[in-house]
């Protein structure tokens, strides 16, 4: 148990760059030998609304010191602390002590502490000492779950940034793209599909040496994103001429604004524009036109999304 909290905590040093004043890695009494395992795991940032905290021991507790006021869980912010209500139960076959919330919880970081737990006197010599950790719940829209807001000076101190769930998308960035299109009365599942991918391939130009565009894949990723848009497009209006172009530019994912929050620094600008300059004339979107414009470019299948 030791080893397995021990990795967690060095695996997750990263986090207080999102938690911004809030110490995630703060726990107290988790590497006790007695412990068998902790439901959620100390620092875990995926940790679901429904979740029932569960602590299991290697040995048998007193029951009659398994109450209420045994276990506390509090959502806590960098101003106030929230205590959550919930129930306390014991399961003598698996020496578990469970705590289920009375509501499913919000996003946000929590704490929870088991305290004043005993062995059974046939097992006295071993001591339960407190346990408290923190975990986070993430925010979800549209079945998609949020990282936690980073903390802009750190995300930006380097050329990579913060990508704290590893999805190849800047947490920065995935926040505004969620947001964004959440609120898009009638593609907003196809559009931040469509903009996830664009924003995986804009990591790719900033990871790779945009001046190799060719030969490390670069140019072939963004391509696909393009392609994926084109077929959306094209899916989803029987538009020609003007209006057909006017519709293409009212819904352009990679617009603007989008490069603006992508490219926020002056290195990831200037990588970017590498990247445009390595292109030699090159048109970007396949140069097949419809033809290229196929549905399996996309990473996600947006047919299947039943916005058209």
């Amino acid at each position: 148990m030791r080893k397995l909290f021990t990795a967690l905590l060095l695996a997750s040093l990263t986090t207080l760059a999102m938690a911004k004043d809030i110490d995630i890695i703060k726990a107290k009494g988790t590497e006790q030998s007695v412990i068998s395992s902790l439901t959620p795991p100390p620092v875990n940032m995926d940790v679901d609304q429904d979740v029932v905290l569960k602590a299991v021991f290697d040995v048998e507790l007193d029951a009659k010191h398994v109450q209420k006021n045994n276990v506390k869980l509090k959502k806590i912010t960098e101003s106030q602390d929230f205590m959550i209500d919930g129930e306390v139960a014991y399961d003598a076959n698996e020496n578990a002590v469970t705590f289920k919330p009375s509501a499913l919880l919000t996003y946000g970081y929590y704490e929870v502490e088991f305290n004043s737990l005993k062995a059974i006197k046939a097992e006295k010599s071993e001591q339960i000492k407190e346990i408290k950790y923190r975990f986070y719940v993430p925010e979800v829209i549209n079945g998609h779950k949020l990282p936690p807001e980073a903390d802009e000076i750190l995300n930006n101190s380097t050329l990579l940034g913060i990508d704290m769930n590893e999805n190849g998308v800047r947490d920065d960035v995935e926040r505004w793209i969620i947001i964004k299109y959440s609120k898009d009365p009638k593609y907003s599942k196809t559009k931040t599909a469509i903009a996830l991918q664009y924003a995986k391939a804009s990591q790719y130009i900033i990871v790779n040496d945009p001046a190799h565009a060719y030969e490390n894949k670069t140019y072939e990723v963004f391509d696909y994103a393009m392609d994926c848009e084109g077929y959306w497009h094209n899916s989803v209006t029987d538009l020609l001429g003007l209006d057909y172009i006017k519709f293409i530019l009212d819904n352009h994912i990679f617009d603007d604004a989008f490069k603006s929050k992508m490219f926020n620094t002056r290195e990831r600008t200037k990588a970017y524009w590498k990247f445009n300059g390595s292109l030699s004339g090159h048109m970007l979107g396949g140069g097949g036109g419809l033809l290229s414009s196929t549905k399996d470019k996309c990473e996600t299948d947006i047919d299947a999304l039943g916005e058209w």
